[in-house]
């Protein structure tokens, strides 16, 4: 059973899209069954007056996941903030002794299990916890999701220099054209990151705008992903 961490160089830089996508693709294109966490999941979503985890709601429903949302999110909050910090602003205690049972549980259901990470790999999970030891604590290999433009050469290198030196495995960096930019920034990050980077660059993901909403076209998801990400180098 594999397990793949798409983690960022920020955050708002298209992960859950990234996931979804992903998701949708190894689901649908690849026929395996597909499970999806994100373990924490902060600044939760207005829906009806209810407080939902949208990210964790879309990727369940990309992935075709009928796992309950507790488990596919453990622990939400209201706060967008890192998950120490918005857990201590709500009074919870994070026990990371839950989180592992619940993934090690989905990863028990699943061929594959795709995990979306929260901001980028130092957000602090808990005192003294961050993102890039739950990585290395599950022995995950991770995809890099970057912004295409403006600053991205200096956060993907940061980024997989980082996690290489905490031993994580680097599957590779998906640029992701989140704003729609086509400026100069834009045009030359590919061929500079290619250069400097010693893991694939494994694609551009387009700008396309609502793409995740109620009632999403997973065959859709797919076809994007399949069409813009070497998903070759990804199947582990």
């Amino acid at each position: 059973m594999s397990t793949i961490f798409i983690t960022g160089t920020d955050t708002g830089v298209g992960k859950t899209t990234v996931t979804s996508c992903l998701s949708a693709f190894l689901s649908l294109k690849k026929h395996l069954n597909v499970g999806v966490m994100k373990p924490f999941e902060s600044g939760l979503s207005k829906r009806d007056k209810d407080l939902l985890p949208w990210d964790a709601i879309c990727l369940r429903e990309a992935s075709g996941s009928n796992d309950d949302l507790d488990d596919i999110s453990p622990y939400t909050f209201e706060s967008p903030l890192a998950p120490e910090v918005a857990a201590s602003l709500e009074h919870i205690q994070i026990d990371m002794d839950i989180v592992d049972r619940i993934y090690n549980k989905i990863k028990n259901r699943h061929d594959v299990v795709i995990i979306e990470g929260a901001g980028g790999v130092l957000v602090p999970i808990k005192k003294d916890y961050f993102y890039a030891d739950l990585i290395k604590n599950w022995e995950a290999p991770a995809i890099i999701v970057s912004r295409l433009g403006l600053g991205t050469i200096n956060h993907t290198l940061l980024t997989n220099n980082f996690l290489q030196s905490k031993g994580i495995k680097v599957l590779g960096v998906i640029l992701n054209n989140n704003d729609g930019t086509g400026d100069l920034a834009a045009q030359t990050n590919p061929e500079i990151l290619k250069r400097y980077l010693d893991v694939p660059l494994l694609g551009i993901f387009p700008y396309v705008e609502g793409l995740l909403k109620e009632g999403m076209d997973r065959e859709l998801l797919a076809t994007i992903f399949e069409g813009n990400i070497d998903t070759e180098k990804l199947i582990i």
